[in-house]
């Protein structure tokens, strides 16, 4: 998807010393906020699912489509866009394209407030998600969690923010931070970064800079290495890219945040009911 796409291009431009333009910065934060709402709807509906609200499922399955189409509307593809290339992205928007992108986050971004409504009042998940699953800061901390699993329990890291990529730096937005640590608090950090993606979206798509998506590179990179770190869905992707002097990388090594976060489990497990585990472990 884009954002492993952008990790690993982001370190091969700095091992090539590339700079890209600042329209090519915008156009990949679009795509990487599309990316990170349709991964959060997921996520948000496979947990309403694992507590048997189906119905809670297929509303934010219904509503992550628009967002599919729009993936496809700005990358060729829903799926895999191959939008992020060495030097820029492989596609610009058009003019014609900006008013379906802002009408779908409008309609989006209108249905938000009956999910809060839900995740706020509704019994049934607030008696499978409030003070379960709980992951303490201290713990947090030590386990060395990223993303919503680290921001649900009060630890306020974002690559966005302490280590702005592409044009984050320039684009206000808030990092959204709960407390409790427990599978409701993960849900709602996903929940409030859906606005948030919203905001960035709208404010890069009407300060989109003029110029070129692309600069020309060279196939052939200088030997060297780097090592990039960019905020996914689930949090700190590290890429480690070493160049040889060819067309082809000598070695390339990722650590997706996963990785960092399921480990966490063996705590938020302890005590709790196993009809319980499934959600937990979808929040991590």
């Amino acid at each position: 998807n884009s954002i492993h796409a952008a990790g690993f291009v982001e370190c091969v431009e700095k091992i090539a010393k590339t700079e890209v333009p600042p329209r090519a910065k915008y156009l990949r934060v679009i795509a990487l906020e599309l990316n990170r709402l349709h991964s959060h709807l997921l996520t948000l509906g496979h947990a309403g699912l694992e507590i048997g609200y189906e119905t809670l499922f297929q509303y934010f399955w219904r509503d992550r489509e628009p967002i599919m189409d729009l993936i496809e509307l700005t990358s060729g593809n829903r799926v895999y866009s191959s939008l992020m290339t060495v030097g820029g992205v492989r596609r610009d928007i058009k003019d014609t394209d900006i008013p379906k992108i802002k009408s779908t986050l409008k309609d989006l971004r209108g249905k938000l407030p009956f999910y809060r409504q839900v995740y706020e009042n509704e019994p049934t998940l607030r008696l499978r998600m409030v003070n379960v699953g709980v992951l303490k800061r201290e713990d947090a901390l030590k386990l060395s969690v990223v993303g919503p699993v680290a921001r649900g329990s009060g630890v306020d890291i974002d690559v966005r923010k302490d280590e702005p990529y592409e044009a984050y730096g320039e684009i206000p937005f808030k990092e959204i931070v709960y407390t409790t640590g427990d599978t409701w608090a993960r849900m709602n950090v996903r929940m409030d970064e859906v606005e948030e993606s919203i905001n960035i979206i709208e404010y890069a798509v009407d300060n989109l800079p003029s110029g070129p998506f692309r600069i020309a590179t060279s196939r052939s990179i200088p030997a060297g290495e780097a090592v990039n770190r960019v905020e996914a869905p689930r949090g700190e992707l590290f890429y480690y890219v070493r160049s040889n002097g060819t067309d082809m990388p000598d070695r390339v090594k990722v650590r997706t945040p996963t990785f960092a976060n399921i480990p966490s489990f063996l705590k938020t497990a302890i005590g709790e009911s196993i009809a319980d585990a499934p959600a937990n472990f979808v929040s991590l």
